[in-house]
């Protein structure tokens, strides 16, 4: 099977007696409350999601990726996982101080050893990971609402206090497992926040074609107003599999994490989630994790090019569409028809569709999809 990124899979939960030892002198530490997108940040540090990251990033870390897309080791990663805090805690905190942190509701989750409290600069940051400072774009708007200073170092994580999420909430030990099980030594990862479509169906498909299982992993957590709920995806993704595809060929799971429409960046941050997760292929469409008209349609492509091996193989894809005279999804590589007979899958007529309680044309959203979508209680974020 693949070797997570970095080589080892990271592991940094404890066990119940370590745990109570930790515990024993919590209330005498400095805590951090982290909030529901940093609490899953923490657990994806913990469960090796993140690997080789043992904890949230020092400043050589953080400045490494957001100026070169590569940590201090000079391995491949575009995104800075980091927690933020107060000037007042800032204040309190030094280099080789124990601290604790807590869950959203209080309740301890594990401690970590700070080996760094810094500053940064938020425009040189912003203007790094999305290519602009605007505040039109949700990703620069998260890093304004993050407070002055981060604090990095090493973290310890106490297992029984990790949130799980249902069935469908699966740690990279347990997809390897499920992989190994299956008898799968390929396995092709899918990046989506949204409900699937037809489009979506035709590369998920393509890709099985050449490898021996699929991983659909949508991501769940915070996205802007307007997204589908965590909620009308699964629904959508269940339908979709149950009518449509060979179950011992496909495997759902969730990605708890917030988006940050970085796109090129995301992109290359998705394919080594994956890869931690046990992929050796991970699927490259059109505007990953985009936003707005900040990002070319493949530019996340050519970052990957750029970065070289990562250690998973993307698998790009160009526009796919239903073609009238091909009477079928196709994609421009393989249709010879004018643009008069395409009719694209726009997510933002889908979505006006699906708002209105419509169901899309079925050339473009299979109708189980669409009624298991409009049967969620809330179907988009506000």
């Amino acid at each position: 099977m693949i070797q997570p990124h970095g080589n080892a899979l990271v592991d940094r939960t404890v066990d119940a007696e370590r745990s109570e030892q930790l515990r024993d002198g919590f209330e005498d530490l400095v805590t951090v409350t982290l909030d529901r997108n940093l609490l899953f940040d923490f657990q994806n540090l913990a469960q090796g999601v993140y690997s080789p990251l043992r904890g949230f990033m020092g400043r050589n870390d953080f400045l490494k990726v957001v100026n070169d897309v590569t940590l201090e080791s000079g391995v491949p990663w575009p995104l800075p996982i980091v927690l933020d805090i107060t000037t007042e805690l800032a204040n309190e905190i030094q280099p080789g101080d124990r601290i604790g942190l807590r869950r959203p509701d209080g309740q301890p989750v594990g401690v970590m050893d700070a080996d760094s409290v810094y500053r940064y600069n938020e425009a040189e940051t912003c203007h790094n990971l999305f290519g602009t400072t605007e505040e039109d774009h949700p990703g620069v708007r998260t890093v304004q609402d993050k407070n002055p200073f981060f604090v990095g170092g090493p973290i310890k994580a106490f297992a029984d206090e990790l949130p799980r999420n249902g069935g469908y909430d699966l740690t990279p030990k347990e997809t390897r497992v499920l992989f190994k099980k299956r008898g799968w030594e390929t396995i092709v990862g899918f990046q989506t926040r949204n409900a699937p479509h037809r489009a979506h169906e035709y590369l998920q498909k393509s890709a099985l074609e050449h490898v021996d299982g699929l991983l659909i992993q949508p991501k769940i957590g915070e996205k802007k107003p307007g997204d589908y709920t965590n909620n009308a995806i699964l629904n959508g993704y269940e339908a979709l599999i149950e009518g449509y595809y060979p179950t011992d060929s496909v495997a759902l799971s969730i990605f708890k994490s917030r988006m940050m429409y970085a796109g090129p960046r995301e992109a290359v941050f998705d394919s080594i989630v994956r890869k931690n997760y046990g992929c050796t292929h991970f699927i490259i469409g059109r505007d990953h994790a985009g936003v707005g008209n900040y990002y070319g349609d493949f530019e996340a492509q050519r970052l990957f090019d750029g970065i070289g091996n990562v250690g998973i193989e993307p698998l790009y894809y160009h526009y796919a569409f239903y073609c009238t005279e091909c009477d079928g999804i196709v994609s421009e590589k393989i249709c010879p028809h004018d643009s008069e007979c395409h009719i694209e899958p726009s997510g933002t007529e889908l979505r006006k569709l699906l708002s209105d309680g419509e169901r899309p044309s079925p050339e473009l959203m299979r109708p189980e999809v669409a009624d298991a979508v409009l049967s969620t209680d809330e179907v988009f974020t506000k």
